[in-house]
């Protein structure tokens, strides 16, 4: 099971694309289901009690694997979603769960209402933290395959945004196979007609972060993927450095040879210079303590 998170301001658009053709309600809280309509006014009428939240839409989808497809009932679809959204923080709010069977994998759609039941605000901070634990605890407790990641995605089918991220990845993951550092990594994914920016800690030129930008969107590397955080691209590059060093090394014997022959006959010297070259002696300052009492007895015997 994975989730993916959508935020929006109107209830409208969102249940009415939800329940389009061959779409299963199987669940509900807070709201009548007569039609779409008295959904709707049901989650503007709770919307009113803080009017001032701007995206009060909730939206997540949650989705199986095919394999996963002879195990899962309404029931279970139900239980995990709950569970989920419990460990998400979100509870005491009316909510929509609507299951879709225009795909492969078994997928359902959650709306929900960032204005809870009393006029507080859901709070949407860590989300995606949050939910990939979330995930990760409910795959271990039904049993559900774990994502293999995005190999998977079918990318003829995205649009919009999540089509451009997935070009991104795409891009930079082919890049870190065929860079060998940051700058021939810059040049790769150029070419594929993605941008790259650093984020540098204020007043200072140490880098704190990456995005990358295509088609006029922006996105933090992390929020593509976990794998395309700056420091898990810097390790990546590191690690195939090492490689191509060592593959460099193996074709060209002939200067490995004499890159061993100057490090040796380096070090040879500096052997040398050690063992043949006469330290300067500094001259043993005497205690002036000492000095002070050798200076009173030979008074006495002048005297």
């Amino acid at each position: 099971m994975i989730a993916k998170i959508i935020e929006g301001r109107s209830f409208g658009g969102c249940v009415g694309y939800v329940l389009k053709k061959d779409s299963e309600v199987i669940h509900s809280e807070g709201l009548r289901r007569d039609s779409a309509k008295t959904i709707v006014q049901d989650f503007n009428f709770q919307r009113m009690l803080n009017p001032r939240l701007g995206k009060a839409v909730g939206h997540i989808i949650l989705s199986w694997n095919t394999a996963d497809k002879n195990m899962l009932s309404n029931d279970i679809m139900v239980s995990s979603a709950k569970r989920y959204l419990s460990k998400m923080g979100i509870r005491d709010t009316q909510c929509l769960m609507v299951r879709h069977h225009d795909r492969q994998h078994d997928h359902i759609h959650i709306i929900y209402n960032r204005v809870n039941d009393y006029g507080k605000t859901i709070s949407n901070s860590n989300q995606r933290y949050k939910s990939f634990k979330a995930c990760k605890e409910l795959n271990a407790l039904y049993g559900f395959k774990q994502s293999e990641g995005k190999k998977n995605v079918n990318r003829g089918r995205l649009k919009g945004n999540d089509r451009t991220r997935y070009q991104i990845y795409d891009a930079v993951k082919a890049g870190i196979r065929n860079s060998r550092n940051w700058s021939e990594l810059k040049s790769y994914i150029r070419y594929r007609g993605v941008e790259l920016q650093f984020k540098y800690r204020s007043g200072t030129d140490e880098v704190q972060g990456i995005s990358f930008s295509k088609n006029g969107q922006t996105f933090r590397g992390s929020a593509i993927d976990r794998s395309l955080s700056y420091v898990q691209i810097d390790r990546a590059l590191n690690g195939i450095d090492n490689v191509m060093e060592q593959n460099h090394g193996m074709e060209s014997d002939v200067s490995t040879d004499r890159s061993m022959a100057t490090n040796m006959g380096e070090t040879i010297g500096y052997l040398a210079s050690a063992l043949f070259s006469i330290p300067e002696i500094v001259p043993e300052q005497e205690d002036p303590c000492i000095k002070k009492r050798k200076k009173k007895e030979n008074y006495r015997l002048r005297r």
